[in-house]
């Protein structure tokens, strides 16, 4: 159940008559999950988890919120989504009309922005998740509880672990501890030994767990989310593991601590790349995104492949660093002139890292 934060959903709201105004729109169609979380303050349109869609969209107007939705979704997201919120809703039967229908019936002779391909409204994402940032004080609070959540969910997670266990057992008893926290999970990568080094996503599997053992979820609560990476070992780490892990925590403390507002994420890119080759490893950034800003949506890597795209204020952090056979992701977040590692709370072991003038903390391989 949402319960928003009143100051909150009135900022954002402000946000977006603002946008729309300058921008000559009269009316605003939000159907993606990620910007209904935005816009409500934490609400969940999904019904479908893995659907980018939810099931109830919302219709902004300048002086109107509407919500349209069927009969089977519309009371429970009236009820425990909205509460308070002043929506009108639009109540549909599913043999009569779509939604998709009905907000072009509602926005005719509108100027309209959308989320999604809508008849008569023009269609463009970026123009609601540049409203995401600055992230308000109160999700910023959010965030730092999830990533404390997050760490003490991993970490009671790794510590039950024990080599035998499939990839399977680990991944469900990590997905039963954060649904006990309501903490819903985008992305579960798990995997151990050999299928590391060969795969950089890789799902879990029936494979049972010998040496190594790589922890990644994407978690969300509240929309926002928290995407972490943990390794542990059995015994004593492997000397090339040990090496390329360093590696890994060096680069991703660069990555971290030049998040300073002004800052372009494709200068972040060129240091990484730099380090990479410094390390020995040049070519391992070509296998996998190297990271950008997170929030509402998962990750935004490609923030790094435009020159005009800068770090700003306010503004949380998913840098994924890999070298074939090891993987470093924490939350970090800029605030009040600050860098924090929102996901590491001194759980984990950890080593210290300074770099750009800012000391950080980040997670060691776990020796069981």
């Amino acid at each position: 159940m949402n319960i928003p934060d009143m100051n909150e959903v009135r900022e954002k709201e402000e946000r977006l008559r603002k946008a729309l105004e300058a921008s000559g729109y009269q009316a605003a169609v939000i159907a993606r999950a990620d910007n209904f979380a935005w816009i409500t303050g934490g609400g969940d349109s999904r019904v479908i988890a893995s659907s980018e869609i939810g099931f109830s969209y919302i219709l902004y107007t300048l002086d109107k919120k509407y919500v349209i939705s069927l009969v089977a979704d519309i009371y429970k997201v009236m009820d425990e989504e909205l509460e308070g919120l002043g929506y009108i809703p639009v109540i549909l039967k599913w043999f009569e009309k779509t939604k998709e229908q009905a907000v072009a019936e509602k926005i005719t002779g509108m100027k309209t922005v959308s989320d999604i391909l809508i008849e008569g409204a023009d269609f463009n994402p970026g123009f609601f998740y540049k409203l995401h940032y600055p992230l308000t004080r109160q999700e910023i609070e959010k965030c730092r509880l999830l990533g404390k959540m997050t760490e003490e969910i991993i970490t009671q997670a790794a510590l039950k672990t024990r080599p035998g266990m499939t990839e399977y057992q680990v991944a469900a008893l990590l997905a039963g501890m954060y649904a006990e926290h309501d903490i819903s999970i985008s992305v579960m990568i798990v995997g151990s030994d050999e299928r590391i080094s060969k795969y950089r996503h890789c799902m879990p599997s029936s494979k049972q767990i010998e040496k190594v053992l790589l922890l990644s979820p994407a978690v969300r609560k509240w929309g926002l989310h928290a995407n972490v990476a943990r390794m542990v070992c059995f015994g004593k780490v492997p000397e090339d593991i040990s090496r390329k892990y360093s590696a890994v925590c060096d680069i991703e403390a660069e990555a971290i601590t030049m998040c300073t507002p002004g800052t372009r994420f494709s200068d972040i890119l060129e240091k990484q790349k730099n380090l990479y080759k410094q390390w020995g490893f040049p070519n391992e950034w070509h296998n996998h995104f190297q990271g950008g800003a997170t929030g509402y949506v998962v990750s935004d890597p490609g923030l790094c492949m435009d020159k005009a795209n800068q770090v700003q204020a306010c503004q949380t952090y998913d840098w994924f660093i890999t070298i074939t056979g090891t993987k470093g992701e924490e939350l970090s977040i800029n605030s009040d002139g600050n860098i924090e590692v929102l996901s590491v709370n001194g759980l984990w072991p950890c080593n210290n890292y300074t770099k750009n003038g800012i000391s950080i903390k980040l997670p060691e391989i776990m020796q069981i």
